[in-house]
């Protein structure tokens, strides 16, 4: 017995359907945005600034730059969770 996202999103969500394809699209679009943003600062960083750090503050500029990844993805999703825990519970 499979199922269909769409249709689920349908049924549970009060939104109509343009306009929750709208609000998932924005996030997408920001979500693929800093993904390439990241792995772009990562690859420029790596190959032309990390010689001037040492290994510790290499790992140190890594772990926050992810840090800054995860809480721009997350401050975006975050509305969208509890607008649509019905779907998610299902």
């Amino acid at each position: 017995m499979g199922f269909c996202m769409s249709e689920m999103t349908a049924q549970a969500s009060p939104l109509p359907a343009t306009r929750r394809g709208a609000e998932m699209g924005w996030r997408v679009g920001v979500s693929i945005v800093t993904v390439f943003g990241w792995l772009s600062f990562l690859l420029l960083y790596l190959a032309f600034w990390a010689s001037g750090f040492n290994w510790g503050q290499s790992l140190a500029l890594i772990l926050v730059s992810i840090l800054v990844f995860v809480g721009i993805n997350g401050a975006v999703w975050a509305s969208w969770g509890p607008r649509n825990v019905s779907i998610l519970n299902r």
